[in-house]
């Protein structure tokens, strides 16, 4: 079984023949989104806004502090536009932005945009974002609205030329402790356009992963409800095995790593490494419906990093083996 189906299986709630893992260089997004973009992601994005890179966050890209969109969420209409694809040649783009995929292998994966949340706090930064949801709730659900408009053109687009296996959403909502909101402005301004985004996806029979970083228990059930099967990093402030007893196969749990530990430190030695895949194997593997998403995390591109990833990854392969 190759690791594309192998993942298929999983975030479907089918048996799998090994421990599955979610690979990132598996997503593409309609290049013309792109166009003013740099390789390594900084630039800006299809709305205007500025990214730049953090090399110690892994090369992860956010948008420059400071330097935002709108600081009256009443005047979005006036700021936020959906951008005018309507001369795009979908078919020629699609097949360009495909050719590195070997789709016997790799599971085309759908992700485009920066999730709900995040937009708008992007458009504002995270002060006057939560001030604006707290304040002008109908606003904000009328923004959402609107790009969710856009996300759905684009998403109808990609399921008839790109004919993607899965789709990814990302949105991080939360802290480690807790959401930055409540769960009833999410289930209000955000859970809806999540809904409609993934349902677009779902009717092709595309299965949906959220992406939400944090204690998110709260939410968990909306998702579920909505027909999205499988979520990561679900890191260690949630209750991982009681998410599981409740849903089972429902939802695929990609997570359980120590994300914020030593584990996840270049201080850490590879014995402490082996111990943590090993007991990662024995509390989740054992249960079923968990994929696998550790690492070393700093720096990008250090050469120690990549070795103790490679530590990870081996003593994975190996020890995983006795739960298939």
């Amino acid at each position: 079984m190759t690791a594309k189906e192998n993942y298929l299986r999983f975030i479907t709630g089918k048996d799998v023949e090994f421990c599955p893992q979610f690979d990132f260089m598996w997503m593409v997004g309609p290049s013309v989104l792109y166009k003013d973009r740099n390789p390594d992601q900084s630039g800006f994005d299809f709305y205007g806004v500025e990214y730049e890179v953090s090399m110690d966050a892994g090369g992860g890209f956010i948008p420059i502090p400071g330097k935002y969109l709108l600081d009256d969420l009443t005047k979005w209409r006036d700021v936020i536009k959906n951008p005018d694809l309507s001369d795009v040649d979908w078919e020629a783009m699609a097949k360009k932005d495909l050719e590195r995929f070997d789709r016997s292998q790799m599971p085309v994966v759908a992700n485009f945009i920066p999730g709900f949340f995040q937009c708008l706090i992007n458009f504002m930064g995270f002060t006057e974002g939560l001030c604006a949801i707290y304040e002008e709730p109908e606003e904000a659900k009328a923004l959402m609205e609107y790009i969710t408009d856009f996300y759905c053109m684009v998403a109808e687009k990609m399921v008839e030329y790109y004919k993607p296996d899965m789709m990814w959403l990302p949105d991080d909502v939360c802290t480690e402790r807790a959401p930055f909101i409540s769960k009833e402005d999410y289930d209000e301004i955000f859970m809806p356009s999540i809904a409609r985004y993934s349902k677009v996806f779902l009717d092709a029979g595309i299965p949906v992963q959220i992406h939400c970083c944090g204690q998110c228990m709260d939410f968990i059930e909306g998702w579920v409800d909505a027909g999205i099967s499988a979520w990561d990093p679900a890191q260690i402030s949630n209750d991982l095995l009681a998410v599981h007893a409740k849903y089972g196969k429902r939802l695929a749990i990609n997570g359980g790593w120590d994300s914020s530990g030593v584990v996840s430190r270049l201080d850490v030695t590879d014995e402490m490494l082996i111990e943590e895949v090993r007991r990662w194997c024995d509390k989740y593997l054992s249960v079923g419906a968990f994929g696998f998403m550790g690492n070393v995390m700093g720096r990008f591109g250090d050469p120690e990093i990549a070795r103790k990833n490679e530590v990870i990854q081996k003593e994975l392969k190996e020890y995983s083996k006795k739960f298939f």
